[in-house]
């Protein structure tokens, strides 16, 4: 039986079994940091982290091994041998550059494999965040802002050290050093273009300090030069930053400006006003009138109506019933005696306007014009055989009452 240590005591192969915590989980060992166990329905095992991680037991149910600056190890600080290879003391990692005095360089390891990476400048390697920071925030022996940035802040009033002054860096006119409560230097620089003003404690244009008027003028030189005459043009912050710094632009050949976005623009041949004899001119064809549509209004004969012209007491046309449909025409019957009638003009009753109106917009609909319909009356006065009777009385819906056709 191999004895292992579970949260501070040592157990036996054999009780594996009942050791779990919780029945299932993953759990830290109580000294060795890169070492833990996983418990499946209370069965123990023991496992390790790869070579350079150590085990995160922030959650029991997560497997998760991390790096050593991500997880605390207080109280468990053994770890497994190391298996070093070239720049990497682990296999997996970031590590410091082996010379101490070389603070702003590191490695990163995946694998035992190393890449070599450079802080930007200013900033140095930590230990602590495994990223690159300040000197003072990483707290690195041997690695102090006064040495990163060969810098040394002067000693000041304590209401001008609270306000971080700002020096110029004497060997580069884009540079300055801010020191940070008046004793920290930190190296900062303007952008491209610009150089710090010692006057105004602020980046500025080359032409506005004296001492570093020509401090692009090597760069510009050299850059037009390579330009060269060829189609090349140059960038609007390079030509900005170069009037910016008093630099005389070199002369450029005129070119044509061209809107590639405008359609281009075409030329027609002028046409020959000579016209041969035996050419027909437009202006010569008489012009043709627009075909008349023809009429819709409907003939008398067909309307169904009676010819105002025509006799009084000859018969009234009527309206067919059903003609085309295979059913009879309806046997008109003979006016002898039998006056005839003005038809009655019935309008159908006006409905009341109806208006809906919403939260937002009020419809009025207006109720459909008034049309006609027209009655005729064939029987004699006195004669219609219904609720009419004499004195001419119109009765709605008598007998004799011809309904118009659909």
């Amino acid at each position: 039986m191999v004895p292992v240590v579970v949260h501070g005591q040592i157990l036996a192969q054999d009780e594996f079994a009942s050791d779990c915590p919780e029945p299932n989980g993953f759990f830290a060992d109580a000294v060795q940091c890169d070492k833990y166990y996983a418990c499946v329905d209370g069965v123990i095992s023991e496992k390790f982290c790869p070579d350079g991680f150590v085990f995160n037991d922030l959650n029991s149910r997560s497997e998760t091994c991390d790096f050593p600056f991500q997880v605390s190890c207080e109280g468990r600080p053994e770890r497994q041998p190391p298996q070093p290879a070239k720049n990497c003391p682990r296999q997996n990692g970031y590590f410091p550059h082996e010379t101490k005095t070389i603070c702003n360089e590191f490695f990163y390891c995946a694998s035992g494999i190393g890449s070599h990476i450079t802080c930007p400048e200013g900033l140095v390697f930590s230990l602590k965040t495994g990223t690159c920071v300040w000197p003072n925030e990483a707290g690195r022996v041997g690695c102090t802002s006064q040495k990163v940035v060969n810098f040394t802040c002067p000693k000041v009033e304590f209401d001008v050290a609270v306000a971080h002054p700002r020096y110029p860096d004497p060997d580069d006119c884009q540079y300055f050093y801010v020191c940070i409560n008046g004793d920290t230097p930190r190296r900062n620089g303007c952008k491209f273009g610009e150089v710090f003003n010692n006057k105004t404690t602020a980046c500025d244009q080359p032409i506005n300090v004296p001492d570093c008027k020509d401090y692009y003028k090597e760069y510009f030189e050299e850059y037009f030069s390579n330009l060269g005459t060829g189609s090349s043009i140059p960038t609007p912050d390079i030509l900005a930053a170069a009037i910016g710094s008093g630099f005389t632009l070199p002369d450029r050949p005129k070119r044509v400006k061209i809107n590639i976005n405008d359609p281009p623009t075409r030329r027609r041949k002028p046409i020959d006003t000579v016209v041969a004899a035996d050419t027909v001119v437009a202006e010569d064809i008489p012009a043709e009138e627009p075909a008349r549509l023809p009429s819709r209004r409907r003939p008398a004969s067909e309307s169904g109506l009676q010819d105002p012209s025509s006799d009084v007491n000859a018969e009234a046309p009527r309206r067919t019933v059903g003609q085309g449909q295979g059913q009879s025409v309806r046997p008109r019957r003979p006016l002898d005696g039998v006056t005839r009638r003005r038809p009655l003009r019935r309008q159908r009753p006006q409905s009341e306007s109806t208006t809906t109106t919403t939260t937002t917009t009020t419809t009025t609909t207006t109720a459909p014009a008034a049309y006609d319909d027209y009655y005729y009356y064939d029987y004699p006065e006195g004669e219609a055989g219904g609720a009419g009777g004499a004195g001419g009385a119109e009765p709605a819906g008598s007998a004799g009452e011809a309904k118009p056709a659909a």
